[in-house]
């Protein structure tokens, strides 16, 4: 079983603590599977910093805070989060909301985003084919007409020619 706790750094009657990922079995300072973050209880007010996706981690896969810790986490809210990640919100999304990032923009908004921007691609793109289809259009007629045109000089031509003949 993995406990998330503090482990001792620092020298004699100055303390500082690294928050750590350890099993419960090992010892206050030794193997650690991960660190995590660091508290100083020296400074004024108490500072400390908690990798907030990796607490998150570890106690979604059942890493037990100590007592110590878990006022840390609470003081953070990472156990708020938790929740809401238990409930289905994504760990990214929940990071970036306590870094102060800009939140990622939901997919849904993005896919709505996406589909107006194609419709209007795609109106656009039907409007330029139609226009070239009327360009086409108007230019096929005009060859049949000078077609027709040609044809009707050639039977003339013809007809003058076999009338031609007969005279001679």
């Amino acid at each position: 079983m993995l406990r998330i706790r503090l482990s001792r750094v620092g020298a004699k009657r100055q303390p500082s603590y690294r928050i750590v990922v350890a099993d419960v079995d090992a010892r206050r300072d030794g193997r650690v599977v991960e660190r995590i973050g660091f508290y100083n209880p020296r400074t004024e007010p108490e500072s400390y910093r908690v990798d907030e996706d990796r607490a998150l981690y570890w106690l979604s896969v059942g890493a037990q805070p100590s007592d110590a810790v878990r006022r840390l986490l609470d003081k953070q809210g990472t156990f708020d989060r938790l929740k809401r990640l238990h409930a289905g919100e994504t760990l990214e999304r929940l990071v970036a909301e306590y870094e102060g990032a800009p939140l990622p923009e939901p997919v849904k908004e993005t896919a709505a985003a996406v589909k107006e921007e194609s419709a209007a691609v795609a109106e656009t793109a039907v409007e330029a084919v139609s226009e070239v289809a009327e360009t086409v259009s108007e230019a096929a007629e005009e060859a049949m007409s000078a077609a027709a045109a040609i044809a009707e000089a050639a039977a003339a031509a013809v007809a003058d020619v076999v009338a031609g003949d007969e005279e001679e």
